[in-house]
């Protein structure tokens, strides 16, 4: 029932989202939910801010939820087809906050989103309360891995979306994931453009190792995994909580990739344990 109200909340169009511009910055789109201490949610590659509609509805009793659209996705300002960096990702996070007047905030990224939130611990520190790393790594990827990356960047630009759209579900949702999960995600990546997708692809193919990040920092640390994530195998997961100082691992049972999308009670609860009674404090 919670999944099926957020889902209409999609539908609907009943939302709290902005953007803003500025002579400094790229155009970006954001949704801001909630009161309390700020907790920054970074989408997965290909999706946009949409992806947090169930955290959207499930946390703003707790915290001032904020999710936006990276540039080259959903509504915010598009990119070339060129790599954008994770740095330059985590710069779009910073100016958001520095638009919003935030000084720190919870980082927190699925995928993509995952090593989103460590470019942004390791650039701005100082920035950061806490690190929620939901079924993402702290690794780069491997040389097969980041040709087959930039080799799927080139056929996106030349084919479009479509058939990336529908492998990345089978991927990325187990396969007991309900038919509205699926539709509200397919809805979800037809919406991106092949250059925001080529974008993505190839700066996660450049993307540092951000393991000396975990070893090094001491601040409260949520890592998140799923019992049926095939694209990030839990054991990430359990290395990056091997690694940190500071973390409480998690994991999501019949899940995929996108835990948050298809077990959100569960995500939701395991934010709320870690960082939810400091933030009604």
């Amino acid at each position: 029932m919670f999944f099926l109200f957020c889902i209409s909340v999609y539908f609907l169009g009943i939302s709290n989202a902005s953007a803003f511009s500025s002579n400094y910055t790229k155009y970006i789109s954001y949704s801001d939910f909630g009161r309390g201490e700020p907790l920054v949610l970074l989408h997965a590659f290909p999706t946009d801010k949409n992806l947090w509609l169930p955290q959207h509805q499930g946390l703003k009793q707790y915290f001032r939820v904020i999710s936006l659209d990276l540039w080259g996705f959903g509504y915010s300002e598009g990119t070339t087809g060129s790599a954008v960096t994770m740095e330059e990702y985590a710069d779009e996070v910073a100016q958001l906050l520095d638009q919003l007047s935030i000084k720190k905030a919870i980082i927190g990224g699925t995928s993509m989103g995952g090593y989103i939130a460590l470019a942004f611990l390791a650039k701005y520190p100082d920035r950061v309360n806490g690190l929620i790393l939901s079924n993402s790594q702290a690794i780069t990827d491997s040389p097969e891995m980041k040709k087959s990356a930039n080799s799927l960047a080139s056929d996106v630009l030349t084919d479009g979306t479509q058939k990336f759209a529908n492998d990345f579900i089978n991927k990325a949702l187990s396969a007991e994931a309900p038919q509205q999960i699926r539709l509200f995600l397919q809805n979800i990546l037809l919406d991106q453009t092949p250059f925001g997708l080529a974008s993505a692809l190839r700066g996660m193919s450049i993307r540092q190792d951000f393991s000396n990040v975990l070893a090094t920092t001491s601040i409260p640390m949520l890592i998140i995994t799923s019992d049926k994530d095939t694209v990030i195998p839990p054991q990430q997961s359990a290395n990056m909580h091997a690694l940190a100082k500071n973390s409480k691992l998690v994991v999501i049972s019949d899940a995929g990739h996108l835990s948050n999308l298809e077990q959100p009670e569960q995500w939701n609860k395991a934010v709320i344990e870690l960082f939810g009674q400091k933030a009604q404090a």
